[in-house]
């Protein structure tokens, strides 16, 4: 009997729940990672320091690019403050989320 191309390696259906094995064990690790991210004392403060800082830094962008990006400083700042913007984000995304 030959296999539908709607299966995959573990003989399940796509679109069904998936193997129970290799995910669900991965799926504990990473919720238990982030209960103990949770749980530390300082979540709290980074996330709130950071959700600030992404909303105020777009603000040091103004300057910037009203006088022209024309030294490679300035433009070294600036792909600095975007980086920085983008950490701050990825921190702060949890901050007053419940």
């Amino acid at each position: 009997m030959t296999e539908s191309p709607l299966q995959n390696e573990s003989k399940s259906a796509v679109g069904s729940s998936p193997d129970a094995g290799e995910t669900t064990a991965t799926s504990r690790r990473l919720a238990s990672l982030s209960d103990r991210y949770r749980e530390h004392a300082l979540t709290t403060p980074l996330e709130v320091v950071s959700f600030w800082s992404a909303i105020a830094l777009p603000f040091l962008y103004v300057p910037l690019l009203l006088a022209g990006i024309s030294t490679q400083g300035e433009l070294l700042t600036f792909v600095g403050l975007l980086v920085l913007n983008l950490a701050a984000l990825l921190a702060g995304h949890g901050h007053k989320r419940e």
